[in-house]
């Protein structure tokens, strides 16, 4: 650590609402496939697995930058000749 650096007592500086602990997004889509696959197709097991899995995974990837989702989004682009 150079010196006159000054590290920040929180993980991150940004905050933004979360459901969970995941962005609202991410929250969302997740409560939405676990519920289709719970009450549509009743698959208890699977549902219950992809809320833990998609949980950890979310938490995982926020730890320390709570806007981490967008800059993973933004490497998934369609080229501009793929593009309608």
């Amino acid at each position: 650590m150079p010196e006159g650096w000054v590290i920040p007592e929180n993980r991150a500086l940004a905050r933004r609402p979360q459901i969970l602990g995941l962005p609202l997004g991410y929250a969302a889509l997740l409560i939405m496939a676990v519920l289709f696959l719970s009450l549509t197709l009743h698959y208890i097991g699977a549902a219950i697995y992809l809320l833990l899995f998609g949980w950890s995974l979310g938490k995982l990837v926020t730890y320390y930058d709570p806007f981490a989702w967008e800059l993973l989004a933004r490497g998934l682009y369609l080229p501009r000749l793929m593009r309608p």
